[in-house]
């Protein structure tokens, strides 16, 4: 038989694991709370999940599909691209292929046109030396009327000298002359008052008075027949370097320039034509100054001489 102190401990044992037993159970409890909580977070998460899954398959399923759409619009555009550009292909193999044709039909047009340019810059060259000789020639003409029109000036300046010492001359012999009548017709006067007889210094007075006129018509025939000749000299030196300056040759290469066409004209040659067109320009810049300077040799007789003129159109 147990005496009471053992059984107090028992009681005591007992309560005490009963005491330990509770306290698991409200342990296990309160974990069973928190293990359902997680459960129903876990169950709506999963839930959550499930629609997201199912959101995302449709949306994988559009995305396939548009991709699906796209990459066919890719390939009809694709192929409509190939096409055209196969049909541009073409064309441009058609048009380079006349254009070749065109360009060797062209060739063989330039070969005869380099031909025919090679025979007319020869012929050219020909009319060009031709050319340069009368202009040779022109210049040499000009210089030779130059110095021709030098020795006229110089000859006419000496006869003009000399005319002018002879005027002097007889302008002398006339005023001696002169006072010889005065000095006679005032010896006249007086013997008159003297006498009514015929005093023999008045035969002497008409005799020097005759004699003045003939040699003033003497004089004045002398000065026109000079100034005739001078006239006549100039006048045909004039002629003579006018018909120098204004002659032309029917196959002269100016003649040739108006004659020829444009087609031609691009045959021959821009430096050719430029050079021959130099040649001629400066030809007739040569005879232009010829003339000009014989137009002034007119204008300065025409002032300063114009008596010349006159004696000239009175002969004629």
């Amino acid at each position: 038989m147990y005496s009471d102190a053992s059984l107090e401990d028992d009681v005591l044992d007992l309560n005490h694991k009963v005491q330990m037993l509770q306290q698991q159970v409200g342990v296990l409890a309160e974990n069973q709370v928190n293990s359902d909580d997680r459960f129903s977070r876990v169950k709506q998460d999963n839930a959550a999940y499930q629609e997201r899954v199912v959101m995302l398959e449709e949306q994988l399923r559009e995305t396939e599909l548009r991709h699906e759409e796209r990459h066919a619009e890719e390939q009809r555009r694709n192929r409509e691209l190939i096409t055209r550009i196969e049909r541009e292909k073409q064309l441009t193999i058609e048009n380079y292929t006349i254009k070749l044709s065109s360009l060797e039909k062209e060739k063989n047009s330039i070969d005869d046109d380099c031909k025919r340019s090679k025979a007319l810059v020869d012929k050219l060259q020909k009319e060009k030396a031709s050319l340069e000789d009368r202009v040779s020639e022109a210049e040499f003409s000009a210089s030779a009327l130059h110095q021709e029109n030098a020795k006229l000036a110089e000859l006419s300046r000496r006869e003009k000298e000399e005319i002018k010492v002879e005027r002097e001359r007889s302008a002398q012999v006339i005023e001696e002359l002169r006072c010889e009548i005065e000095r006679l017709r005032t010896a006249e006067e007086t013997a008159r008052k003297r006498s009514p007889s015929v005093d023999p210094q008045t035969a002497q007075s008409a005799e020097l008075q005759a004699t003045i006129k003939q040699l003033r018509d003497e004089n004045k025939n002398l000065v026109e027949q000079v100034e005739d000749l001078q006239a006549q000299l100039l006048t045909s030196r004039l002629e003579e370097g006018r018909t120098l300056v204004t002659a032309t040759n029917n196959n002269s290469l100016a003649a040739e320039f108006e004659a020829m066409t444009n087609e031609e004209g691009a045959l021959y040659g821009s430096d050719t034509v430029e050079k021959l067109k130099k040649s001629l320009k400066d030809a007739q810049e040569a005879n232009h100054h010829l003339r000009a300077y014989i137009d002034g040799i007119l204008l300065n007789i025409v002032e300063n001489y114009p008596q010349l003129l006159e004696v000239k159109q009175k002969k004629y």
